[in-house]
């Protein structure tokens, strides 16, 4: 095993293994999705060869009540469905204007509202939970008066950005990939400052594309190409960071997708590992599953009941709960 955890200070060494990945047996208890662009499916169908071959599927997945809502980034909507997967309804078309999608990828629900992290429109936009427009996050200054959030590094904006949490206080933190940081933003949209810079030193981001808040506050970050996930506390200070290069228990591959339990356990989409890593709060490995099942597991969800939800090629993925 090719893991270590270390406080505060930790400095990972990049190296490639060769050691088994370990596996807890989870059982698949749903699947719904599939190729296409009708409802209920996602991305291409197969006769658009070039966009097929993307390999990419279903994007952010949020719990509205009994419904689940998934960004479908290919198709450049948001879907709805019942939590046995039956299709519900479907909003937004192509388009750069307030109230238009261009590769949807992070959601998050909060008071009867939907925020979504346009990654091809580089803002992120709020909706009612039936797909009526109400506004965009904002930047304090001109820029991006009309359309909101242009593309930039200053303070509010990003620059392809990927994952969105919700924080206990109702702020939201997003992954500004291009940037190396996480905006924070007040429930409002303003924004609230940074964590992270670019770079490969502790605390320090390359690619960060997941993120999720535990009930005390706390970000985990992903960084997908450094392939390791960090532990903040509230207010932006280093507090762990764990993984290595490689498919051993606890090491990564491009991670992703990141969601929280009840417990506070980190649950971390493996894209290239295929599989889905579990770690407690401080870090150490629990368990892996997915393998033989997940192709590329981008996006994830814990439900209340601890049911893990997963965004993979093409569909969803249900695997049985275990906090």
């Amino acid at each position: 095993m090719t893991r270590r955890a270390l406080l505060l200070v930790a400095v990972l060494a990049v190296g490639l293994v060769a050691v088994p990945a370990a596996s807890a047996s989870r059982a698949v208890i749903g699947t719904f999705g599939g190729p296409g662009t009708g409802p209920g499916q996602f991305g291409s169908p197969r006769a658009d060869y070039r966009a097929y071959l993307l390999r990419t599927g279903p994007g952010g997945i949020a719990f509205a009540g009994s419904e689940v809502v998934v960004a479908d980034p290919i198709n450049d909507r948001i879907q709805r469905f019942t939590r046995d997967g039956r299709f519900l309804g479907a909003f937004g078309r192509r388009g750069i204007l307030p109230g238009q999608m261009l590769s949807p990828h992070g959601i998050a629900v909060h008071r009867g509202r939907l925020y979504v992290v346009m990654q091809g429109n580089d803002r992120i936009e709020v909706y009612t939970l039936r797909g009526r427009w109400l506004q965009a996050f904002h930047v304090l200054s001109r820029i991006g008066e009309r359309y909101a959030m242009t593309r930039g590094a200053g303070r509010g904006q990003v620059h392809n950005p990927w994952g969105i949490a919700l924080g206990p206080d109702g702020g939201f933190s997003v992954a500004d990939m291009n940037n190396g940081r996480v905006q924070r933003f007040s429930p409002r949209g303003v924004g609230r400052g940074q964590v992270g810079r670019f770079g490969a030193g502790p605390g320090q981001l390359r690619a960060p594309f997941g993120v999720a808040v535990d009930r005390a506050g706390n970000l985990w970050v992903s960084d997908n190409m450094l392939n390791r996930v960090q532990k903040f506390d509230s207010r932006g200070r280093l507090l762990l960071a764990v993984g290595e290069t490689g498919s051993g228990p606890g090491d990564f591959l491009a991670p992703q997708g990141l969601a929280t339990d009840r417990a506070g356990n980190l649950y971390v989409a493996d894209t290239n590992n295929a599989r889905v890593v579990k770690l407690a709060p401080d870090g150490r490995f629990l368990e892996s599953f997915g393998e033989g099942v997940l192709t590329q597991p981008v996006h994830l969800a814990v439900s209340d009941d601890c049911t893990v939800w997963v965004s993979d090629y093409r569909r969803v993925v249900k695997f049985a709960g275990s906090c």
